[in-house]
Formats: structure tokens, sequence, C-alpha cells
């Protein structure tokens, strides 16, 4: 889409951080926003600010774990603005800890929100979606962790946002012809309440060991995050244009850029080494 006036808009994890950040841009651009979080209380405090700005915002408390919960997200919307034009799968919950001490619930946790939480919302809205066609997008809020494969520390999270990367990359080749627009944010270490996920874990998943010390040191060495969190506002300075643009990938700029050039940079070099060895 090119422009967002009047535009519904819909953003999981609404309430806070980048979420917060995206709906306060849309409604800057005149678009009608739906601020969706499982914490309803500060949905409804952000959807209150952009109302007192003259915006037209409703909050509508969400729990991307629950099929009928995207579902009832998606009668809501629909209900109050009419269907959805551009869906922000934002929500996500990040786990920090040595792969040998996380359990499977954890890594169940971490699964269902990030992963099967993104294909649940896309799901709930894909048939609004379809009926908007022309003027449809979906942005997926993944991370820079997509593109690292190796973090001590970081291993559930990471594997986690590898898998949300290849649905949104495939998800794009495939609505391409649908005329639905699909567009992935990488952001790197931003400013947010991410570092608090367990505060909305379910009590019946457990709670995971902390990152010790040792391992967290361990962990920013490897990824090179050697420089201070963005603010959500300068970790989307971009996305409008690069909406416009439909680009691929959303990139805020990260000090794990390093580290990422590094990984492709020695794969590159195992294709040399076999093309050098035919069989």
């Amino acid at each position: 889409m090119r422009d967002f006036e009047g535009k519904v808009v819909v953003v999981t994890g609404g309430g806070s951080g980048i979420g917060a950040a995206i709906c306060a841009l849309f409604a800057r651009e005149g678009s009608r926003v739906v601020v969706a979080d499982i914490e309803l209380a500060k949905a409804e405090a952000v959807a209150a600010e952009l109302v007192d700005t003259g915006a037209r915002a409703t909050a509508c408390f969400v729990d991307i774990t629950s099929t009928e919960s995207c579902e009832q997200l998606a009668d809501h919307t629909n209900a109050h603005f009419g269907r959805c034009n551009l869906l922000v799968a934002n929500a996500g919950v990040l786990m920090l800890g040595g792969l040998a001490t996380r359990t499977e619930e954890d890594w169940r946790w971490v699964f269902e929100v990030n992963v099967f939480g993104t294909i649940r919302t896309v799901n709930a809205f894909m048939p609004q979606l379809r009926q908007n066609s022309g003027e449809a997008q979906i942005l997926v809020t993944c991370s820079m962790a997509g593109l690292m494969a190796s973090a001590p520390g970081k291993g559930v999270y990471n594997a986690s946002k590898h898998a949300q990367l290849s649905y949104a990359e495939t998800l794009r080749d495939e609505l391409v012809d649908e005329g639905i627009e699909v567009n992935i944010l990488l952001p790197g270490g931003t400013v947010s309440a991410i570092t608090e996920s367990e505060r909305n874990r379910p009590s019946e998943s457990g709670r995971a060991t902390p990152i010790s010390e040792q391992e967290f040191v361990k962990m920013l060495e490897h990824i090179g995050e050697t420089e201070a969190p963005v603010t959500t506002e300068q970790c989307i300075r971009t996305l409008l244009q690069d909406l416009r643009n439909n680009e691929t990938w959303i990139n805020p700029g990260s000090g794990q850029r390093r580290a990422i050039e590094a990984r492709f940079k020695r794969l590159s070099e195992s294709f040399d080494r076999a093309d050098a060895n035919p069989a």
C-alpha cells in the first residue's frame, strides 16, 4: 500500500514497546488503529492516548496462543472499523539462557507465541485481507536473531525467529499473486518490555531458569551487541517508506551486523570449498 489514511491497521503486542510505537505512527497517518495486547489495560491506555490526539483507535484483548482469541480480534476489528488492511503481527516473547538448562516447556512456550502465534494471527485475518486484495499488507516483526544461527544463551529465541522468518518470507512469495504484500521488520536491540516476557507466561508451563551472568557476557560478545539499545522510534524510522516500497526486509540497523555478515561469509566460503573440489 502507498496511502495509509483511513486504512484499518491491527497491531498485536500494541500495548508497549515497538507495537505501541507502530500504533502511534499509523495514527499520525490517519489510519484507524486496533491496539491488541494480552495486557488489555496497556492496550486501552495506548488507544486512549491516540484518541486524545484526534485519532480513531480501539483496544482489544488478544492471546495469540489461542486460535479463538485471534479470531475474536478479527471479529472485533471488522465490527469497529471494517476489514483489516494492514496486519502487524508484532507480539513476541524473549527467553535467554543456555540450551542445556532449557526445558521442553520453555521451548513450547516460546514457539507457541513467536511461531504459532504469528501463524494463528495471520490465519485469523486472512479472509479479511483477501477481500481487501490490492490494499492488503502483512508486517511480521521478526528479529536480527532470525539471521544469526548461533548465539550462546539465546538459542531458543533464535530458533523461533528463524522459523518465523522462513514462514514470513515464504508467505510473501505465496501471496504476491493475490495482491497481498508481506514485509518483515528486523529489530536488533530495542528498548522494550520483551526482556520481561515471563510476566505473561502461563503458570502451568513453568518458569525458566534465569540466564547466568557468565552466559550473558558470552552472548553479548558473540553477537557483537556493544551498542546501547535503540529507541522504538529509531527502530521504525524507515517503516513507512519501506512499506510503501514493499521492501522484503525492513532493517533499522544493528550492532549485530558484523556477526551476521561473518556468518554468511563463512557460509559463502563453504560453497567456495565445495566448488574447488568437484566430485
